[in-house]
């Protein structure tokens, strides 16, 4: 009798496995998962501000098109307000891996809460800021899933000359907020 509830319990077990990959293949194809709608819909309402903060904080000599790290600084100083840490990333990455219609972005600088990559410096080139759960993120080729992948971060940069210029453009970034408080002289 053992036997009959251990068969039971690995079909249960594999039912259940089953079950989970068709609700995350259904909820990845081209849509987001339901949790991310919420976030999609804030993120829109935020997108004024956070474009208006980067075109006033970014130097008057990059294109808004190549400047993701000021709308990530933006993206993350505003979140922050709101109560939701977001940390900055930087490297290279691939939207839509497994289409022909992947776009690759290199170097980049985007953001990622404990639960999605988003990146605000899609704005300028699709209208929106991309939220992405990071179930539909690979973090190497081999993790792509055809279908379920939304990203592929090719490249995370965390080494000196990286981290310095994000400091650096970060320290400018503060100093032009400190300078637009209404205490400041």
């Amino acid at each position: 009798m053992t036997g009959g509830i251990h068969i039971t319990r690995r079909r249960f077990i594999a039912c259940v496995f089953a079950a989970g990959l068709y609700t995350l293949t259904r909820t990845s194809v081209g849509r987001p998962a339901g949790q991310s709608r919420p976030l999609i819909a804030f993120m829109e309402r935020l997108a004024p501000a956070i474009e208006a903060l980067t075109e006033r904080t970014t130097p008057a000599n990059w294109e808004l098109l190549h400047a993701c790290l000021y709308y990530a600084l933006a993206g993350q100083y505003i979140l922050a307000g709101r109560g939701i840490p977001a940390c900055l990333k930087g490297g290279a990455v691939l939207y839509y891996p497994d289409t022909p219609a992947h776009h690759d972005i290199k170097p980049h600088v985007w953001l990622e809460t404990d639960t999605h990559f988003i990146d605000c410096s899609a704005l300028p080139r699709w209208g929106y800021i991309a939220v992405i759960p990071l179930q539909q993120v690979a973090r190497n080729p081999a993790a792509v899933i055809p279908g379920v992948t939304r990203l592929l971060i090719l490249e995370e940069r965390n080494d000196p000359e990286f981290l310095d210029h994000v400091a650096t453009h970060r320290a400018r970034f503060e100093r032009i907020l400190r300078a637009a408080e209404p205490d400041h002289e």
